[in-house]
């Protein structure tokens, strides 16, 4: 059996809560941009909620005038649904609620207009003009009064008014001779029936039909269907304005995003540009150190003071180079190289990065390693990094006198079958009974720049970025990393499990050198005291070495001196280092020099974009004398 469109009023549920008007900001063509933009002009007065049986002023006028007739649906004689065209109007209407916005509702209108033999047919809904006089905007129109499409009729002087006023359907016999804002209906409106459009916590406006035929009049059967079809009514504008409010929103959500990724870039940038001005002032310190330390090696009392600076120089590199990692950590520029190196040779390494703090403070430091040699493939100095930083803090957060305990488990990779290449585990674990970390606080340890409030008391705080290194390194060789404490005071043990140890057999390494060939070295920097301190470093390791503070002095040098190695600042003034070495490359006698870019920026070539490989290695400033080494070496 066919349903006829009636949806009783009390039985239908409450429309969804319309949306804050300032969401209505986006423009629509034809009605879409009345549809939303007349919720911009309306706020919610209770005055104008469908106000139930009393009669409002409004309805009262009518009423005298002898303009209202509602009753008179009632005493009509009453009709047979016709359910086969509501079926056809409710196909029309599933169709059109795969278009726009505007085609729904004016379908609406139209299947108002023909359901009811009407003459006419439209959708007003309600604003607020500038002055904030509530009216009704014409949004949807059918049949004859198609043409006036937009009109704006005042709210207390129309049928709308009186229909929101009385709360239900008003029928209006020839509401023209009564009200002035109907006067441009043409021919003469006979009878309208108009039916609020329900919504929340206002109605949206209201539906209604004209006749201009004095032989058509309006009874019940039609209340019905346009009771009915205003709720569809209300059904799609709710859709459109939450459309519209998801749009605003994902708008919004975007234009945060974007304001977010732009600060994170303002920041990423700051923090690389800091590290780097830091750098140039820490270079020339850390060269004159060094050297100072050889000129006074038979002075205790001054190799004593000395080495009170070269620590706070130590930690102040350690610190920028937090720094860096946690700029190349965002954009995912921290490489991992893996190659064949033994895992002793890590830890020593390790150790003797901290040995000198640890005994300074007076920790009693102890270590386990497998007695056999262990073969991993891994980031060596990465892996170094790694095991440095769980025990530079382990010192940092052990009172003077404290234990720390390094142990190192893994396989021997002897036992290992030959044809099996599955890598097997080693796990480090730094224990220590330094100041620990509350229970609320070990969720967040490795988050970037995350620290305890115990742990930024301490003079010997960081920037906590520490830990979070470890973790991106450790999922770098694919491993776990894990940290535990039994609250403040008692101690924290740190575990990390590396699936990298394997067959391949590597030699012992002696221990790290600087010991090479003299070379030949220009040193091109418009910093005095770098290249000063620099290249008095380098003179006392052995070298001979010229001095330059721009590029022009520099490539007047290179005709009476050959370097077998130029390092180059890349931000100097006039002639900058990239120029520098293109220039230094079309000199035939430079034609074997290696050139080398000496920089504060850590991913300098990928910064500064040398597409042309103009420098053959990009060195970090303060130059270690290792990296220096490696140049050398050509390794």
């Amino acid at each position: 059996m066919r349903q006829a469109l009636n949806v009783p009023g009390p039985e239908l549920p409450a429309p969804a809560p319309r949306a804050s008007a300032s969401v209505c900001s986006k423009n629509y063509n034809s009605f879409g941009t009345a549809i939303l933009s007349h919720v911009n002009r309306m706020n919610y007065n209770p005055e104008l909620t469908m106000a139930g049986p009393s009669v409002a002023p409004a309805a009262d006028r009518a009423e005298r005038a002898g303009t209202l007739i509602t009753t008179v649906l009632d005493e009509r004689l009453h009709r047979v649904p016709d359910f086969a065209a509501e079926s056809h109007a409710l196909h029309r209407l599933a169709k059109a609620l795969t278009a726009s916005d505007s085609a729904v509702l004016q379908t609406l209108a139209d299947m108002a207009r023909e359901l009811c033999g009407s003459g006419s047919a439209g959708i007003s809904l309600l604003e607020r003009d500038a002055d904030r006089t509530p009216a009704f905007r014409w949004v949807a129109l059918s049949g004859r009064c198609a043409a006036l499409a937009d009109k704006v009729t005042l709210f207390e002087c129309s049928p709308e008014g009186v229909t929101l006023e009385m709360g239900a359907a008003q029928l209006f016999s020839f509401p023209e001779r009564h009200v002035a804002c109907l006067s441009s209906a043409v021919p003469e409106v006979v009878e309208e029936l108009v039916v609020p459009i329900p919504g929340t916590p206002e109605p949206w406006g209201t539906l209604w039909v004209m006749s201009h035929d004095e032989h058509h009049r309006f009874d019940a059967e039609h209340r019905r269907i346009l009771t009915s079809l205003a709720y569809f009514t209300c059904a799609a504008l709710t859709v459109t304005q939450a459309k519209a409010d998801a749009e605003a929103r994902a708008a919004e959500a975007e234009a945060a995003r974007n304001a977010l990724a732009k600060a994170e870039a303002h920041k990423d940038d700051f923090i690389a540009m800091l590290s780097h001005e830091l750098r140039n002032p820490i270079a020339p310190i850390d060269g004159a150190l060094a050297a100072a330390q050889k000129l006074a090696a038979d002075s205790p009392a001054v190799l004593s003071a000395l080495a009170v600076a070269n620590r706070q120089v130590r930690q102040l590199k350690r610190l920028v180079s937090d720094l860096l990692d946690a700029s190349r950590i965002r954009h995912g520029k921290l490489s991992v190289r893996h190659s064949y190196s033994l895992l002793a040779d890590i830890v020593k390494d390790a150790l003797a990065a901290v040995r000198l703090d640890a005994d300074g403070r007076q920790h009693e430091l102890h270590v386990t390693v497998p007695a056999y040699p262990v073969t991993v493939y891994a980031d060596q100095a990465r892996l170094t990094q790694v095991i440095s930083n769980l025990l530079s803090n382990a010192v940092k957060y052990t009172p003077p006198g404290g234990t720390i305990t390094l142990s190192v488990e893994a396989p021997d990779p002897g036992t290992i079958p030959t044809h099996d290449a599955t890598p097997r585990e080693a796990v480090v674990t730094v224990l220590d009974n330094g100041v620990g970390i509350s229970p609320a606080f070990l969720p967040h340890v490795f988050d970037m720049f995350a620290q305890s409030a115990a742990v930024r008391t301490r003079a010997e705080g960081g920037l906590g970025v520490g830990l979070s290194v470890v973790k991106y390194l450790v999922n770098a060789h694919n491993g776990l990393v894990t940290l535990s404490s039994e609250g403040v005071g008692k101690g924290t043990e740190v575990t990390v499990r590396l699936p990298i140890v394997c067959r391949s057999p590597v030699e012992p390494s002696n221990a790290t050198s600087h010991g090479t060939t003299p070379a030949r070295i220009l040193l091109v920097d418009d910093n005095a005291d770098a290249t000063e301190a620099l290249a008095t470093l380098l003179a006392l390791e052995g070298h001979e070495v010229k001095r330059a503070q721009s590029g022009p002095e520099a490539l007047s040098m290179v005709d009476s001196f050959t370097p077998d190695v130029a390092l180059i600042d890349i931000s100097m003034p006039g002639m900058d280092g990239r120029e520098l070495a293109r220039l230094l490359r079309e000199h035939e006698q430079c034609s074997e020099t290696k050139l080398v870019a000496l920089t504060g920026y850590a991913d300098a070539a990928s910064r500064l974009g040398d597409a042309e490989g103009a420098f053959d290695w990009y060195l970090v400033k303060p130059l270690a004398l290792d990296d220096l080494a490696d140049v050398l070496r050509g390794s």
